[in-house]
């Protein structure tokens, strides 16, 4: 019994060690941005295929915001996939680093300066916006939490992801010391 004990231990610590490792961190922004450009090229794809079967599973059936993006994707017409922006990345990933070293969550940095302000030393025209989940550890998971947009009135994180304008994404995944792991999305309509 001890034994036994001791290998799901050892197996817990071994997948912990797993998870937080920055190999795996590292992987998961693409998948994200993958389902992103799924959603924005396919959206009647991603809702039979990705969506409903989520809301089915959480049981969000009820949910009006899991409701309102269905209804919305059901006429949703394909835009433009994402593309990957190193200058973006890095404002992201500086962003996720240090709202999770602190354990802070929102759009302004622990020195308080604005997300526009920070997202303007490097993208200097043009449309701006940023998303941030925290607590989600699979892409899909961050993707809807964000699709879906529960709680948040203006649905901005859902407008983020679904608006023709943005052309460009940068996103970082980290440690969060409240929640475990935090997603940064900053995204831009030109690269510069």
């Amino acid at each position: 019994m001890i034994v036994r004990a001791n290998r799901l231990l050892l197996k817990h610590l071994f997948f912990s060690a797993l998870f937080f490792s920055p190999y795996l961190l590292a992987a998961q922004p693409d998948e994200v941005l993958a389902l992103m450009n799924e959603v924005r090229t396919d959206p009647q794809g991603f809702l039979a295929h990705r969506l409903l079967p989520f809301v089915k599973e959480k049981e969000l059936e009820d949910n009006s915001y899991a409701k309102s993006l269905i209804e919305e994707l059901k006429y949703a017409r394909k835009i433009n996939p994402l593309k990957s922006s190193a200058p973006l990345e890095k404002l992201a990933r500086a962003h996720a680093q240090d709202m999770g070293s602190k354990g802070t969550v929102g759009h302004n940095s622990s020195n308080g300066m604005t997300f526009e302000n920070r997202v303007r030393k490097k993208i200097k025209t043009g449309m701006i916006a940023e998303n941030c989940d925290y607590g989600s550890t699979e892409p899909l998971e961050i993707v809807m939490s964000l699709l879906i947009d529960e709680g948040i009135a203006s649905l901005g994180h859902r407008k983020n992801i679904l608006h023709p304008g943005l052309n460009y994404v940068g996103i970082a995944i980290e440690k969060h010391k409240t929640y475990g792991v935090n997603c940064v999305m900053d995204f831009s309509g030109s690269e510069q």
